[in-house]
């Protein structure tokens, strides 16, 4: 059972995007004991970016009435975000490769920098057709007495 949980829905618009980060940074700060904070928390949002770009960009292909649904919980000691959309599905083959940085290439960065910013992350395509990409991410529990 989540200790904590809130969700909220964006456009598919890359103007939502800062909404989004704003999202997942406020939930993150709203408990003292159980803070996400500093570079954890700056991986976590940097991977929704990219994941819910993604969805814009690939899923909806730009259109930009269609809805993501984010929902973020934590349990125990990790915080775990889900983006749902019911734009075309993704399906993962294979770890995606370290990208070239030479300039050459102007995407293929995304899934990569996804999985080294989070500890976990998944991906769900129901029958129904929604999809869920599931973002996991460990946080530190400081307890003071």
């Amino acid at each position: 059972m989540p200790q904590w949980f809130h969700q909220m829905e964006i456009r598919s618009q890359l103007e939502s995007l800062p909404r989004a980060r704003r999202f997942v940074r406020e939930f993150c700060q709203k408990d003292p004991r159980r803070r996400l904070a500093g570079e954890g928390l700056w991986q976590l949002e940097l991977a929704v970016h990219e994941a819910a770009t993604n969805i814009i960009r690939h899923a909806y292909e730009n259109q930009t009435d269609q809805r993501i649904l984010m929902e973020i919980e934590a349990i125990e000691d990790r915080i775990t975000v889900q983006l749902n959309h019911w734009g075309k599905p993704f399906i993962q083959r294979e770890s995606p490769r370290k990208p070239i940085v030479d300039g050459t290439c102007k995407c293929g960065f995304g899934l990569y920098l996804i999985e080294r910013c989070v500890d976990r992350v998944t991906y769900q395509c129901n029958p129904d057709g929604k999809n869920i990409i599931s973002l996991s991410k460990q946080q530190k529990i400081s307890v003071s007495y």
